[in-house]
């Protein structure tokens, strides 16, 4: 299984020569989730040649109109093109109140909107992928979540062993998940036949926030982690009440995560040129890569885990 990261929005506060405002989407398998939804999100379909009718959910990070705008836009585009399957919306108490009325009316597909009401909790997403959505509130100036993703561990069965037992391909896939199964009067345990256990995928999605150590702690080991740089260190001495990291605090977070690759992204518009921010954040931590619109990222599930990048 190959999970697929899609960069589409990567300014903050608003649209900024080529940078769009806050957007990514990750696609595993055939679930798509989206995270935040930015003005001209819905354009991404088209740019990476997303199937409308894809099994979806939006995760919007906390209400500040660059990672909202984009979201009534969304559902119409999709009406549009004739989607028929459900749209799940999680977000911040008060996602549910900026959709409009009009656009609930004219919808064909159905909508589900959940409001998270804790500072932490795990959420199991709906879909064939076994896909589970942690969320921890974020350090901003208004309230706000970040999430990680991960998708459930995939395990190898010893072919050898089940010829050998003469246990049949259809029951393979039940000793898989219920952990044994009974045969011809005797009991087989899954412990028995397992060639190789390969960790889940796992994708940390900071959104906008202070640095945040429970968010450190939940992304653990993650795969990659796509953290908010809005500044330079340098830029944000003097700014301490603006609730946002610097490129140098998210390598920090990467380096204590032991993630295996950062990506920044929620830029400034007050820079034209990124790739002081990337130096800085590398004096830290080597393995760090800008967010631009285009970018793909590819993380391959085995082991050794193969992370490709590529630009669509």
């Amino acid at each position: 299984m190959i999970t697929r990261i899609m960069f589409w929005g990567v300014s903050s506060t608003r649209p900024f020569k080529e940078r769009l405002p806050p957007c990514v989407l990750v696609k595993f398998n055939r679930k798509l989730v989206v995270l935040d939804a930015g003005e001209l999100c819905q354009s991404a379909f088209e740019y990476f040649g997303l199937s409308h009718n894809s099994p979806l959910t939006v995760l919007i990070s906390h209400l500040h109109g660059d990672h909202t705008y984009g979201l009534v836009p969304l559902l119409e585009s999709l009406q549009l093109a004739g989607r028929n399957e459900p749209v799940e919306i999680i977000g911040p108490p008060g996602i549910g109140e900026i959709i409009p009325t009009q656009t609930l009316l004219k919808q064909d597909f159905p909508l589900v909107v959940r409001e998270l009401a804790r500072s932490e909790g795990k959420i199991l997403l709906e879909g064939e992928e076994k896909l589970t959505l942690k969320y921890i509130q974020a350090p901003h100036s208004h309230l706000s979540y970040s999430y990680v993703l991960e998708t459930g561990e995939r395990i190898r069965l010893n072919g050898k062993k089940l010829q050998e037992k003469a246990i049949p391909g259809k029951l393979r896939r039940k000793l898989i998940e219920r952990g044994e199964i009974f045969l011809r009067g005797k009991k087989y345990f899954l412990e028995d036949f397992i060639l190789e256990r390969i960790p889940g995928i796992k994708i940390a999605y900071s959104g906008d926030t202070l640095p945040n150590a429970r968010f450190a702690a939940a992304s653990f080991g993650a795969d990659v982690m796509i953290h908010e740089s809005t500044f330079l260190h340098s830029d944000w001495n003097g700014r301490e009440s603006v609730a946002h990291s610097t490129c140098r605090d998210a390598a920090y977070l990467a380096k204590t995560s032991r993630v295996k690759l950062l990506i920044l992204t929620h830029y400034s518009t007050r820079y034209s040129d990124l790739q002081p921010l990337l130096e800085e954040a590398r004096a830290v931590f080597p393995r760090v890569v800008l967010a631009q619109r285009g970018l793909v990222v590819e993380v391959e599930a085995r082991q050794p885990r193969v992370i490709a990048i590529r630009y669509a």
